[in-house]
């Protein structure tokens, strides 16, 4: 098992699959992924846990079938690229729908047990997650004392025999401030650190986690997120990330927090951020958890190969199609966006982050996504689901101060990629692009190349970056209450993928392919 399980141990889990075979893990938690031998009954059984928090990755050669929690095993990555995945990952950022990077590996999904057979795995869903009878009538006030005692719960049961000092990694949103409060209740050691670069405006999250912090009495820590050197970060994004994950702006933070002998992370994910008003277009639905068009890429697929570029194209339109027809099962809209967000973005994009960078050297803990959590989610009228409404009220409950300190309008930490690009790109032609790679048949050297000297010092996609916060804080405005009253409801749109963060997966993919070719 790689992971943990909560309030059992191996020999209870055993007793349980004895009793109710395959399907004995709806009868635990835990952040795991494992794999059952049963020599008596000639079974190998794998499981993942309710979200996908630990991957399991499958390839089948003939009757072989390789099993690993590392999507780098050799058996994966002497394979040829997996067209669909890649393109996931050029539009994206990351593999969406159980996609990887090669032709023949997938993700195991969450929720399931798979019976292993020799050249292929019967998977057994053991954990819907859906309303089976309808929603929770009961008044509100009611709801949020049961969700307050479901979360009170959750932390004590993960911080109970952990030693030494927790740690919380602390922004100025919603969910990281909600742990914040109920790790403080316990009496626990508490040390909080948040991520910085260059000054600070008042309402980043840096200025704002340095305020809960001392409201709290942690010990806080500023970590910088982005040391200076481009092509150390887009390594370690590929060391790390094995192309499974979005690019971390903040690896070089977590390179430093390695040193710290940190055991136990806690993070505030979770599942209640639902749209502020229902998305009645599945392509909005799509577009809010980063489900994009192949379009997005606008005239940067025309920098792909255009034997392969079409294919690319038609392979992700596909893969968009099955995540459409999967939300599209429900009416409601509320109940869309919750498939998508369990479905998708916690396990494809959200979670390997986690388990890729903080994992290397932590245990995780998500208190939001214990599993009697997401049961009691599950049963909840969707509007209260609706910006957060009854997950933020229930906060304020808990802790009537814990909103003294305004929640952050930015983050803070984010480097200007367009002039870090600029300042390294002769080093990159240099050291990245200068020999050959697998890459090449997709995305010749020379169009890197190309997209590198468009790049100018004042613009990232042709937007200064003043440019960009205020269509940010106009966008925001545009679709908050009062911008809503005032100019109707604003559809969303897809914007265009720019030349910086298209550069970013792209060098990042040759980096991966250096580094496979080094092993």
């Amino acid at each position: 098992m790689k992971g943990q399980v909560y309030d059992l141990d191996a020999q209870g889990m055993l007793t349980l699959y004895r009793q109710h075979g395959p399907n004995f893990a709806r009868r635990f938690d835990g952040a795991f992924a494992l794999v059952l031998f049963d020599e008596a009954q000639s079974v190998v059984l794998a499981v993942t846990d309710r979200v996908g928090s630990h991957k399991l990755y499958v390839a089948h050669a003939g009757e072989r079938v390789t099993l690993s929690t590392r999507p780098d095993h050799p058996e994966f990555t002497g394979r040829p690229y997996n067209l669909a995945g890649l393109a996931s990952v050029l539009v994206t950022g990351s593999p969406l729908n159980g996609l990887t990077l090669h032709e023949g590996v997938q993700t195991l999904s969450r929720a399931s047990s798979y019976r292993v057979e020799p050249g292929g795995m019967v998977q057994q869903p053991y954990w819907e997650g859906q309303m089976a009878q309808g929603p929770d009538t009961r008044p509100e006030a009611e709801l949020r004392e049961e969700l307050a005692e479901l979360l009170k719960r959750s932390v004590r049961r993960r911080v109970e025999g952990l030693k030494g000092p927790v740690h919380l990694s602390l922004s100025g949103g919603h969910d990281s401030r909600g742990v914040l409060s109920l790790l403080a209740a316990t009496g626990r050691d508490l040390h909080t650190f948040s991520y910085t670069q260059g000054s600070q405006p008042a309402r980043s999250d840096t200025r704002v986690a340095d305020a809960l912090a001392a409201q709290y009495g942690t010990r806080h820590e500023h970590i910088q997120a982005y040391q200076g050197d481009l092509l150390a970060t887009l390594r370690r994004n590929a060391a790390w990330g094995h192309g499974v994950t979005n690019f971390c702006d903040e690896v070089d933070a977590w390179d430093t927090l390695e040193g710290q002998s940190i055991t136990d992370l806690f993070t505030g994910d979770q599942m209640f951020e639902m749209h502020a008003y229902p998305l009645t277009d599945l392509s909005e639905q799509l577009i809010k958890r980063h489900i994009e068009p192949f379009s997005t890429l606008g005239s940067l697929a025309n920098r792909l190969n255009p034997g392969v570029s079409p294919v690319l194209e038609s392979a992700w339109t596909a893969e968009v199609e099955t995540i459409r027809a999967s939300a599209a099962r429900f009416a409601d809209p509320f109940q869309q966006e919750l498939v998508l967000v369990a479905d998708q973005l916690l396990p494809y994009r959200l979670l390997p982050w986690r388990e890729r960078y903080a994992g290397r050297f932590a245990r995780i803990h998500s208190p939001y996504l214990d599993a009697a959590v997401l049961d009691f989610l599950y049963r909840l009228p969707p509007d209260t689901l609706a910006g957060k409404r009854l997950f933020v009220d229930t906060l304020r409950e808990l802790d009537p101060a814990l909103y003294t300190v305004p929640l952050a309008r930015s983050q803070g930490y984010e480097a200007d990629w367009n002039a870090e690009l600029i300042k390294h790109r002769e080093a990159i032609k240099e050291e990245l692009i200068s020999g050959p790679s697998r890459l090449d048949a997709v995305i010749p050297p020379e169009a890197i190349r190309g997209v590198l000297d468009t790049l100018t010092v004042t613009a990232d996609g042709g937007r200064s970056k003043l440019k960009q916060q205020v269509r940010q804080t106009l966008g925001t405005f545009r679709h908050s209450e009062m911008g809503r009253k005032i100019f109707g409801l604003a559809p969303l749109k897809a914007p265009p993928i720019t030349p910086a963060t298209w550069l970013l997966r792209v060098l990042t993919l040759r980096a991966l392919d250096g580094d496979t070719g080094r092993r």
